[in-house]
């Protein structure tokens, strides 16, 4: 979960996108779950309330030491990392204050997207999580309100590849048994969409609840209204 670069508007050039073809009637629907699912507003500035800091700089150290964490690396690592780019102490009660608002934060998704959720599980439509998460957020995740709504949970920290290695697509479509084309995904970085695509994926960027929901329907997996 990078920073993402500027959201399109509604109806703006979204790069490639897969278009029908054989053996590609969806069989289930992929999301990512930071900035698509869950879009924590206060993240930053929560975290650098607790610790005494302004908001850019903490988002900044955090940026900057979070894919080893994503890939499966500690808490304490990481948080000490980060504190010691702000020139605070890694004092093992603040790390787990920090690890607490961070793993709620990402795992806390919003009313529209738990509302898409329940929408596609009522169709009995598949749906799974591909997210570079950390293993605390895979834990929590999975006990959320909105887990019982999802099938398929792919965390980059539990399988140590992150999306847009090639390498995490063929895991995940060998993981489904499902042919490519079948799998529906929607992520908020063009890069991991395009790696998708290569994967052979029906993949797509994201770009508000609303037009996904209008995607959905177009691939008749949600009741046009």
């Amino acid at each position: 979960m990078p920073p993402t670069p500027p959201t399109p508007s509604p109806g703006a050039d979204t790069g490639p996108q897969s278009g029908p073809g054989a053996n590609t009637a969806p069989r289930i629907v992929i999301f990512d779950l930071g900035e698509v699912l869950a879009t924590p507003p206060d993240l930053y500035s929560s975290l650098a309330a607790c610790l005494s800091r302004q908001p850019d700089a903490v988002e900044a150290a955090y940026w900057d030491h979070r894919d080893a964490y994503d890939r499966g690396g500690t808490a304490q690592a990481f948080w000490g990392a980060v504190l010691a780019d702000l020139g605070l102490p890694a004092v093992p009660g603040t790390v787990s204050e920090l690890t607490r608002i961070d793993t709620e934060a990402w795992t806390t998704i919003r009313p529209d997207a738990v509302s898409l959720l329940e929408a596609l599980s009522e169709r009995d439509v598949r749906v799974g999580i591909l997210s570079n998460a950390t293993l605390e957020m895979a834990t929590v995740a999975r006990t959320t309100t909105w887990a019982k709504y999802v099938t398929e949970w792919f965390f980059s920290s539990e399988l140590q590849l992150a999306k847009p290695e090639p390498a995490l697509y063929r895991h995940v479509t060998d993981e489904l048994g499902l042919p490519a084309g079948t799998i529906v995904f929607v992520d908020d970085r063009r890069v991991n969409v395009k790696a998708a695509l290569d994967a052979g994926w029906n993949a797509h960027l994201w770009t508000s609840g609303a037009d996904t929901a209008t995607l959905l329907k177009g691939l008749g997996l949600l009741a046009a209204e």
